[in-house]
């Protein structure tokens, strides 16, 4: 049980991390492109200029599309492990890989799926 409470703290501190860390740099593409970070500007985000900048050199195309295999693997993985577990609101961690990002929306599922595991074996050892 102890390398689980290991493995649920990694997920969750990562979950974290994957919040904040991205969202600082959407943060700072908002402000480069709008001029300012209000809620507003957040709400008229320029797609248009994000999908431009990301494709915009060889280093950064290679991170994109190595993240895109990422997130196709992961929403296998989700996918199959949602069911197999029976998690009950699998889908929303996949939601929240492209609403909110990949790297806050797959570590929050591999902390409830890491939770999931622990309590089946709990109740699988009583």
């Amino acid at each position: 049980m102890p390398g689980t409470l290991i493995r649920q703290a990694i997920y969750a501190a990562l979950t974290v991390i994957g919040f904040i860390w991205t969202n600082y740099y959407l943060v700072q593409f908002t402000i480069a492109t709008k001029g300012e970070f209000t809620a507003t500007n957040l709400l008229n985000f320029d797609l248009s200029t994000f999908i431009d900048q990301v494709w915009a050199n060889p280093a950064s195309s290679f991170v994109a599309v190595d993240l895109t295999i990422a997130v196709l693997l992961a929403i296998t993985f989700i996918v199959s492990e949602g069911k197999r577990l029976k998690l009950k609101v699998w889908g929303i961690y996949i939601a929240l890989m492209f609403a909110i990002s990949f790297a806050f929306g797959f570590a929050l599922f591999m902390f409830v799926r890491e939770r999931k595991l622990a309590e089946d074996l709990e109740h699988a050892e009583t």
